[in-house]
């Protein structure tokens, strides 16, 4: 009877730590940005995250983390709309997080503009292959980041090293 409950204790404690994929992808975002130098001009100016939805998806995980920093400057959490353009989230957005589903919605959008100040992160490999700088994949129970080393290469911010070393790159 014992080791009855101690094995089901054991496996209740092992869900507690169970974490979603959104939930993962939102500590994946979070890091990232630890790795990646933004240009500013406003050295105090928060690193800001944009969302197309904050209440699904990893968006809903740091919206109300406020007081989380990153290098010492605190993070932002923005609320966009499909209809803006790249150019225009550019102005507010350090990183820019596009949901699988949204993807073929908003790439289109985005063809005439490039970016170079705001770090694209989608959640599949053909959003590498239509114009994104990262990905965070999902393959099997892992999720993995890839990165499009050409894209990156011709952004404005730095992405250190250490992120690179971690990442697979698309194309090989």
């Amino acid at each position: 009877m014992r080791s009855i409950v101690f094995i089901l204790l054991l496996f209740s404690s092992w869900s507690v730590f169970a974490k979603s994929p959104d939930q993962v992808k939102s500590a994946f975002l979070f890091q990232i940005a630890k790795f990646v130098e933004f240009t500013h001009d406003d050295i105090t100016r928060p690193i800001s995250f944009c969302f197309y939805d904050l209440e699904y998806g990893p968006g809903a995980f740091l919206k109300d983390r406020n007081e989380l920093q990153i290098n010492k400057k605190p993070i932002k959490v923005i609320l966009v709309k499909k209809s803006q353009q790249i150019s225009e989230l550019s102005q507010v957005c350090d990183i820019t997080y596009v949901d699988e589903t949204l993807e073929n919605d908003i790439l289109p959008l985005w063809t005439d503009t490039i970016s170079l100040d705001t770090l694209t992160i989608g959640e599949s490999i053909s959003f590498l292959e239509n114009g994104g700088i990262a990905s965070l994949v999902q393959e099997g129970n892992k999720i993995r980041l890839y990165i499009n080393k050409q894209h990156v290469l011709q952004q404005n911010f730095k992405v250190q090293s250490r992120l690179l070393a971690m990442a697979k790159f698309y194309p090989n």
